[in-house]
């Protein structure tokens, strides 16, 4: 692992920039998100990847309510990238819309993963290919009232997972990449924390 880069999507610096490697990158124009923020995720990275000179080979892409408790090994293989499986990522259910994005003569829609673009890790030219199709396809989805209303606020994952396999780029899905509270109670083995849903406590400090 080569460091750590914040990518700042909101166009100019902060306080944080002494405390991190950060890029600084230009928001979506004014409304194109339509209030979905996290559609300016897929635009940053294009910046990132066209601007800044990447000397790793591979990109492990994490978020900000990751807490990373041990070391990361590349889980990547060859051709493959390696990401985490959302068990509410479901191109099978959504086949119909996402055959929009993912036509059939490009193979059985199980060829998408149930993945989002965070954990992953995937080859840094791979993630140059996947990115500008992860833009577009974010940018159509939102505007697709049938997509936006099935996908909701894990639009830009699947819209991710598509592109992967738009690319041929396929995940070695590890379970074990991270663990989500309270769901999960136990890291065990696993690498990432990931506090994305609410923990409440009893008053014995219980979940």
């Amino acid at each position: 692992m080569g460091g750590f880069t914040r990518i700042l999507h909101n166009g100019k610096p902060d306080k944080y920039m002494d405390e991190i490697p950060t890029f600084v990158a230009q928001p979506l124009p004014s409304g194109m998100d339509q209030g979905y923020v996290v559609l300016n995720r897929p635009w940053a990275f294009v910046q990132w990847l066209q601007q800044t000179d990447i000397k790793e080979d591979y990109v492990l892409m994490s978020e900000p309510d990751h807490v990373i408790v041990k070391p990361i090994p590349n889980l990547a293989k060859e051709g493959f990238g390696a990401a985490f499986p959302f068990f509410y990522i479901e191109p099978k259910k959504y086949e119909k819309v996402l055959r929009k994005y993912y036509p059939e003569e490009r193979g059985p829609v199980t060829n998408i993963d149930p993945i989002g673009n965070s954990p992953v890790i995937v080859g840094k030219e791979a993630l140059k290919k996947i990115a500008p199709t992860w833009m577009n396809v974010s940018l159509a989805m939102k505007k697709d009232p049938e997509a936006d209303k099935a996908f909701g606020w894990v639009l830009e994952m699947y819209a991710y997972a598509v592109s992967s396999a738009l690319h041929g780029v396929r995940n070695v899905l590890h379970k074990d990449f991270m663990i989500q509270p309270p769901w999960d109670k136990e890291v065990g083995d696993k690498y990432i924390i990931h506090y994305t849903y609410g923990c409440d406590y009893d008053m014995k400090v219980k979940i």
